[in-house]
């Protein structure tokens, strides 16, 4: 450890490591002598920020809240780090700067409009006190909002735009674009809230219209003790084997994935008694259509209860909405495909009558009009009001799935399916990047993610990576489905070259001796990097003899 005004190099020489009276660590290049960044530490180690001299930034949240940046020598020209956000937070940051890369800022942040807009949060009138326990399931809360005014460098106000509302960190409520009535400047917004037993933070931030993030406004519930409930796990399980366009090739094992998906992790639920009880939504070829997932879908989001189509299977006559106490699990196993910067799970309808290589310009350009756009995917599950929600897609380019304008993970006011994810804190785990094609083997009699995650990651503990612990949380859970599927793929080309058989699932690939040098099939996940308090146990599998 160094101490103040001190200095250290790096094991290799290339960083020199400066202390200042403050505490900070400037970080240089031990050549040229540019400092690279600057880190510091706060809460006794326990939160941290980093920064470069132009404006990027990374670090732990609680962190982002209690620096300010100074742009002059007046003393109150500040503004709070994590209002840059949009273009300055760079997960990562350190790792890039230290391993010899040069991120920049993509713009000077001395000239965006710092302009914060004013937000409040409150209860709706003639409801229960703030300083009294709530015993109703909803509230309703206003959301006042206005624009910083005109100034001497500005003859518009801020501008008030994309409005989210949070239950203890998980989205329940956004307002996306400008939400100020035309010549106005102020507005106020009405949402209803479910609300939990004990206690119940609701955060409020909007944003300007150069995108610059406004401070967060909390308001703290306290749930009565008589809204306890023990929750539901829903399990919405869709595997596709056959599809009515023939031309579409058969899976082999879609269902059979859907099926040991669903019947295992209740199972594993059912055991761990987190849940008052475990309820299997199963759609399989014929009833895998798309107005019945998103049906699905809508009907755990408390909607459309009322408009079920003529013919829909009876299973999905008994959902429920969805609770906070309320975990939702959606496994997706069948043919997918990217088109252009778009994911989309094809389903069982397809709506699309020729060969799925068919080089038409209607047909590179449009999919089949029966699948579900990751965009559709993202509209439904925002309305799911979990308090955990877990998607796996295995299929072929669902990694495409989780891929946006904006790379960085975090609250920085982006689109997709992605960011939606950090906001609600939904786990995603896609089988394949969106170059890739997602594997079945018959010797497992599963594709490879599900035999991973099922038959390995649920049934033995071999998903329990760190800490060992007897159990397996959602992260390690994904975790270890990303590192196996590239394993069990090279396992399959072993096997059959010591049967005298040389097998490579990208064309051309048969001349490389190397097996990892290949082509494998390597899953994303996403999640978000802050652990949660209580995290979320998956299962408690058996030790294995």
């Amino acid at each position: 450890m160094i101490g103040v005004g001190d200095a250290a190099f790096s094991s290799d020489s290339r960083w020199l490591a400066l202390t200042s009276a403050d505490g900070a660590l400037c970080i240089h290049d031990a050549l040229s002598g540019e400092r690279l960044a600057t880190l510091v530490s706060l809460g006794e180690g326990a939160d941290w920020l980093v920064v470069t001299p132009d404006g990027l930034f990374d670090g732990s949240p609680a962190a982002w809240k209690q620096i300010n940046w100074r742009f002059s020598q007046d003393l109150l020209d500040l503004a709070p780090v994590e209002a840059f956000f949009s273009e300055f937070y760079h997960p990562g940051l350190l790792a890039d700067l230290l391993s010899g890369r040069r991120p920049r800022a993509p713009t000077d942040f001395a000239k965006k409009d710092r302009r914060q807009p004013q937000v409040d949060l409150t209860l709706a009138d003639g409801q229960t006190p703030v300083s009294k326990s709530i015993s109703s399931r909803t509230v309703t809360v206003k959301v006042a909002l206005q624009e910083a005014p005109p100034d001497a460098l500005r003859a518009l106000g801020s501008g008030v735009r994309d409005v989210r509302l949070f239950r203890n960190g998980s989205l329940v409520k956004v307002w996306r674009g400008d939400v100020l009535p035309e010549n106005q400047s102020k507005v106020v917004l009405e949402a209803t809230v479910r609300i939990v037993a004990g206690e119940n933070r609701l955060t409020v931030y909007a944003f300007n219209r150069d995108n610059i993030k406004s401070s967060d406004t909390t308001l703290i519930l306290q749930g009565a003790e008589s809204l306890k409930r023990r929750g539901t796990a829903f399990i919405l399980a869709v595997g596709i084997n056959d599809y009515a366009n023939p031309s579409y090739r058969s899976l082999s094992y879609a269902v059979a994935d859907a099926r040991a998906f669903a019947e295992e992790l209740m199972r594993q639920q059912t055991k761990l008694g987190t849940f008052d009880r475990v309820e299997v939504i199963p759609l399989l070829d014929r009833e895998a259509t798309k107005a019945n997932i998103l049906w699905a879908l809508e009907l755990l989001a408390g909607q459309g209860a009322e408009g079920l189509p003529p013919g829909a299977p009876a299973v999905l006559q008994t959902i429920k909405p969805a609770q906070p106490e309320d975990a939702v699990f959606v496994f997706y196993a069948g043919h997918g495909t990217a088109r252009g910067s778009r994911f989309y799970m094809i389903s069982h309808g397809l709506g699309h009558t020729g060969s799925p290589t068919d080089a038409s310009a209607a047909s590179v350009k449009t999919p089949p009009g029966s699948s579900i756009s990751d965009v559709e995917l993202e509209q439904a599950l925002e309305k799911v009001d979990a308090g955990h929600l877990v998607l796996v897609i295995d299929s072929c380019k669902s990694g495409q799935a989780l891929e946006a304008e904006e790379k960085r993970r975090g609250p920085m006011n982006s689109k997709g399916l992605a960011q939606l994810a950090y906001e609600k804190g939904i786990y995603i785990l896609a089988a394949a990047q969106s170059y890739q094609g997602a594997l079945e083997a018959a010797q497992f009699g599963h594709g490879l993610l599900t035999y991973g995650l099922v038959e390995e990651g649920l049934k033995t503990r071999a998903a329990d990576l760190a800490p060992t612990d007897g159990q397996v949380v959602a992260r390690e859970w994904l975790d270890y489905a990303v590192l196996r599927v590239p394993q069990l793929q090279t396992a399959m080309m072993q096997e059959a070259r010591r049967a005298g058989r040389q097998v490579a699932f990208v064309e051309g690939e048969e001349k490389i001796l190397d097996l990892e040098q290949r082509g494998l099939q390597r899953p994303r996940v996403f999640y978000r990097r802050e652990p949660e308090v209580q995290p979320f146990v998956i299962a408690k599998p058996p030790v294995t003899p």
